[in-house]
């Protein structure tokens, strides 16, 4: 099994001490309905595995998870982007778990950069009302 990294909403790299993250992941492609998100609701942690960088589901997820109250820590596995740091952390993830090799090409400084981004991606604002 390959090594994850954490990275948390700073930027920061930590190794992943939890050898059975993946085991326990949620496939966000399994997520077919409002149902089976509310249905975590009542879990101290969440961890989402997305297929890739461009899979967007797994933020959706996590957006919608903390639209309904969830209070808890959530986690996607997936090899995202630098880039994508202040995204993930405007949908409510608190780390992204990434492979040891991804990070040895996404360094822990491109992460920490990004991390300061905090408004660059924003939910777009209802039209209604102004």
């Amino acid at each position: 099994m390959t090594a994850l990294i954490r990275v948390n909403q700073e930027g920061q790299f930590s190794e992943m001490t939890d050898g059975d993250a993946v085991a326990n992941a949620l496939p966000v492609g399994d997520v077919a309905s409002h149902d089976q998100i509310t249905q975590l609701l009542d879990q101290p942690i969440v961890r989402l595995q997305v297929d890739g960088f461009a899979d967007g589901r797994g933020l959706s997820v996590a957006r919608q998870l903390r639209l309904l109250g969830f209070d808890g820590v959530i986690e996607v596995i997936a090899d995202l982007l630098p880039d994508q740091l202040p995204m993930a952390t405007a949908s409510g993830i608190d780390a992204i778990l990434i492979r040891s090799e991804h990070a040895l090409r996404c360094e822990e400084s491109q992460w920490r950069r990004k991390s300061g981004d905090k408004n660059r991606f924003n939910y777009q604002r209802s039209v209604a009302g102004g």
